[in-house]
């Protein structure tokens, strides 16, 4: 077979046109050997390397091989470290997926073919949102789980509520990826856009602590720890009750606001 008969013509209609191809190339981009493997090593060596040599330590200290304080820390490190460094790294990945292709030319020459302008923006997030739930949420928390399990409590913690602790960060990190795609959309500046949303990943704290309503808003409630307040993914990895879901479910419909957003201004915009 050679030529264009090895090629499948796929038909799509309104805003959908496109989208299945353009999804699947994204997708590839992220689990290619050469990129899957440097984000392997990135996440899992930042999130559970620290963790590891940080539990050991606790671990030969206190003399015992399973350690409240040190699967209580663990848990901590594996919040913040995913919460706050992975979510830098989301926005790294996104501060170029619309502006750059904006300022290259590239979405000008796509949308000249059959692909509408809304799964051009869907494309980028959840093509670059499957690579972010698996290479920062899905492996490092897996792992981690193991190591808080069996270095930490020295027996298995609830492996459905742990599930769901690493559920609740990776709407952390879609909240920043959303953001940063809204970003991109608004304007056709790289610094502008990596600026600002790093400006609200470290400011949020601040926020809250002038306006403590953020902390049921923002991303920041749900992995950072407050004097007397339980994190929701600590209570979660410990499978204890939750004190609140409000930063998830705001972090969740402030995402979905983003997204469209994104829609809105990325149609009207010239390219």
């Amino acid at each position: 077979m050679s030529g264009n008969s090895a090629f499948v013509i796929r038909q799509g209609r309104g805003w959908q046109r496109g989208l299945d191809n353009f999804l699947r190339a994204e997708i590839r981009a992220w689990f290619g050997r050469r990129t899957f493997l440097t984000h392997f090593l990135i996440w899992v060596g930042m999130i559970d390397g620290i963790l590891l040599a940080t539990m050991l330590s606790i671990s030969r200290e206190s003399g015992a091989s399973g350690s409240m304080e040190a699967a209580q820390t663990g848990a901590m490190l594996y919040s913040i470290f995913t919460g706050l460094f992975a979510a830098v790294g989301v926005v790294i990945v996104m501060q170029d997926a619309i502006v750059g292709e904006k300022l290259s030319g590239t979405a000008a020459w796509v949308l000249s073919k059959p692909v509408s302008r809304s799964a051009f923006v869907l494309t980028k997030l959840f093509g670059n949102m499957a690579g972010i739930l698996v290479l920062m949420v899905l492996i490092p928390g897996i792992i981690a789980y193991i190591l808080i399990s069996q270095i930490g409590m020295g027996e298995w913690l609830p492996l459905l509520s742990f599930l769901a602790a690493m559920g609740s960060l990776g709407v952390a990190l879609i909240f920043f990826q959303t953001f940063t795609l809204m970003l991109g959309t608004l304007f056709n500046s790289r610094g502008a856009v990596i600026g600002l949303a790093l400006a609200l990943l470290f400011g949020q704290q601040f926020l809250a602590q002038m306006l403590p309503v953020l902390f049921n808003i923002l991303p920041i409630g749900i992995f950072l720890p407050r004097d007397g307040v339980t994190t929701i993914t600590n209570a979660l990895i410990f499978g204890q009750p939750v004190p609140t879901l409000a930063p998830v479910l705001w972090s969740a419909g402030l995402s979905v606001l983003f997204v469209l957003v994104s829609l809105w201004r990325f149609e009207r915009t010239e390219l």
